[in-house]
């Protein structure tokens, strides 16, 4: 079946990565939002019979737009997805390499929304063939999707690859919080089995999102990783940069599959201590340093 992609407004530099890794011609889009500030979005083609009986692939990340509007990034999925389907696609596969809500699927305080579980209905009521994702957040929450085939794809040795590259050395990876340790584990085995994973106590405030972390680790003259799967605000990172750096760190990476670096982030990170911010390019920014469009590709071959 001949094969064409969509780059999605949210993923071009990925998507155009993957399209060459498979030798497929790729489509991209218009976009805008009206003054009621409802989307608007049409594919750059003007003959849609270039669709029809077609393997699609639809590449489009929901992290935030650079306005921060994330719910566009979402709509405008969708409305890829409506469009190849109105124009007669025979199969249709969306590479979501960040999935938006999906650390909303757990209930903290009385009267909140499970909204994770609703965006992956919702995702499921379209009825794509095949979904692929990125280290998401709670994998759980992908028992949702029962009508399609998902593939959730680990970025994890890519990113230890990357970082191996710039001449690290006696490593330490040291995970943000205590719920992230066995992900930081896992990251860990990449650099070798006896490389030491530590991790700071921290609490966060539920009405508020203050955190508070502390820890004196050892951490003399070692490069140390700090590895999560996101990176918002820089809040958590910055604090975990900082103790390292009291600790008697040597370099220290701050490292993330999705570095969506909102509001302060960057500043906050660097001006902590750390020597580099390491992402993926399931967001499209400065810090996109390691690519995913190989492993994607490979998996869609």
């Amino acid at each position: 079946m001949e094969k064409i992609l969509i780059v999605g407004p949210a993923s071009q530099i990925l998507g155009v990565k993957i399209g060459k890794e498979l030798g497929i011609p790729c489509i991209n889009t218009e976009t805008k939002t009206f003054p009621d500030g409802e989307n608007y979005l049409r594919l750059n083609i003007d003959d849609e019979t270039l669709i029809e009986g077609k393997e699609v692939i639809i590449v489009q990340s929901t992290g935030p737009s650079s306005n921060g509007n994330q719910n566009s990034r979402i709509f405008e999925l969708f409305m890829m997805v409506d469009a190849v389907k109105r124009m007669g696609a025979k199969k249709i596969i969306a590479v979501i390499p960040y999935l938006a809500y999906a650390r909303q699927d757990k209930i903290f305080r009385p009267g909140e929304s499970q909204f994770a579980n609703v965006i992956l209905r919702m995702i499921n009521s379209l009825r794509i063939d095949e979904i692929y994702v990125v280290d998401v957040h709670a994998p759980s929450v992908l028992k949702e999707l029962i009508l399609n085939k998902v593939v959730s794809i680990d970025s994890m040795k890519l990113l230890a690859d990357h970082i191996k590259s710039l001449g690290a050395r006696d490593i330490v990876v040291v995970s943000p919080d205590k719920g992230a340790v066995e992900r930081s584990k896992a990251f860990a085995k990449h650099f070798g089995e006896d490389v030491q994973v530590e991790y700071f106590e921290k609490k966060r405030d539920v009405k508020t999102g203050d955190i508070v972390m502390q820890g004196q680790l050892k951490l003399k003259n070692k490069d140390v990783i700090i590895a999560d799967d996101i990176i918002a605000t820089g809040g958590t990172m910055a604090t975990a940069i900082k103790l390292s750096k009291e600790s008697g760190a040597n370099r220290i990476y701050a490292v993330a599959t999705h570095a969506l670096l909102l509001e302060q982030a960057r500043y906050r990170i660097l001006e902590a201590g750390a020597d580099d911010i390491i992402g993926t390019d399931s967001i499209d920014n400065e810090v996109s340093k390691v690519s995913l469009a190989k492993p994607i590709a490979d998996y869609l071959k």
